[in-house]
């Protein structure tokens, strides 16, 4: 019996006015009734709404879905902490939302609490990235870690490149990275193949999310809250996804971000038919359980990271 009846994936954007088209946000969806038209929201606000409202219609019909967002979920070890404490201070960026209080968070959540609490992204896809980034900068401890920005405006401790001397305590990548190789560092913000916005702006919003009270306890965020594949039983399952592990043909002549998003959809429902979903959401099994607890605790994962033969049996046995 199939994990999930509903697949949905993101292409996201940290595009900084509205945008449709090439490099703007696509949301691809496939459900028992097949592929639901593909849509192209301009503006994150937008299509945060257009996304709610697609899971509050899929849990009015006893529907699970698996919701996938194509950007980095987590920060290499240690960053949470850090930039935890570099944002709970700041006077330049004050809280928006309360950043959790109580019992003590995981590092992942302490990360989405202080980003929820110091990015500023409006409606009109107007944000604080760069600035906030920036500050972030200026407190870590061993020196700046984000990098890049346009080339029209300067910033004392955001450089236009790759900072040489950094990476010595918080590492540059994290342990998917090394699986899936063409994945850019979350601290590159600007240039070819960059997450860094992305994941800033994207984290943002899911924090946003999966407080929402329409959603109450119906969400979980994997592999934080999943630990990988053990406990898949809230009816929203949200994940990291890397579309370029599904190889997209440009015959069809769609967008590409389109295309991505389609054939991601597919590509789930079809793994999760044959059986193997589940083990396309586990940790590969080279992984040491110390290793594991890291990746639930802060740095998460691409859900196919180390699975990629996975998708070489799906097409064997088609």
């Amino acid at each position: 019996m199939p994990l999930f009846d509903r697949y949905i994936a993101v292409d996201w954007s940290a595009a900084n006015t509205p945008k449709r088209g090439k490099d703007s946000i696509w949301i691809g969806e496939l459900g028992p009734e097949g592929r639901v038209p593909s849509q192209n929201p301009p503006t994150r606000h937008a299509a945060m709404a257009e996304i709610a409202a697609r899971l509050l219609a899929a849990r009015g019909r006893g529907e699970r879905t698996m919701l996938g967002f194509d950007f980095v979920f987590g920060y290499p070890r240690g960053a949470a902490t850090a930039i935890s404490a570099a944002t709970g201070l700041s006077d330049t960026f004050p809280l928006v939302v309360e950043a959790g209080r109580g019992e003590p968070q995981p590092p992942w959540l302490q990360l989405w609490s202080a980003l929820a609490s110091t990015v500023v992204d409006s409606a009109d896809n107007s944000s604080n990235r760069f600035q906030l980034a920036e500050a972030i900068n200026h407190r870590l401890a061993d020196g700046p870690h984000f990098w890049g920005h346009p080339h029209q405006h300067s910033y004392a401790t955001l450089h236009p490149k790759r900072p040489t001397a950094a990476y010595a305590n918080i590492p540059e990548r994290r342990a998917a990275e090394r699986y899936v190789r063409s994945a850019q560092p979350v601290w590159k913000l600007t240039g070819v193949g960059s997450v860094g916005s992305q994941a800033m702006l994207g984290i943002a919003r899911l924090a946003a999310l999966r407080t929402d009270p329409r959603f109450a306890a119906d969400i979980a965020v994997w592999p934080f809250e999943t630990s990988f594949a053990d406990d898949l039983s809230r009816p929203i399952i949200i994940t990291e996804i890397y579309p370029s592990l599904f190889p997209v043909s440009a015959a069809d002549g769609l967008p590409r971000d389109r295309a991505q998003v389609e054939v991601t959809t597919t590509r789930f429902a079809e793994l999760d038919r044959a059986g193997l979903l589940q083990s396309f959401l586990s940790p590969p099994t080279e992984l040491t359980a110390d290793q594991r607890a890291i990746l639930i605790a802060e740095e998460g994962w691409i859900a196919g990271a180390g699975h990629q033969s996975l998708l070489a049996q799906l097409r064997s046995a088609a």
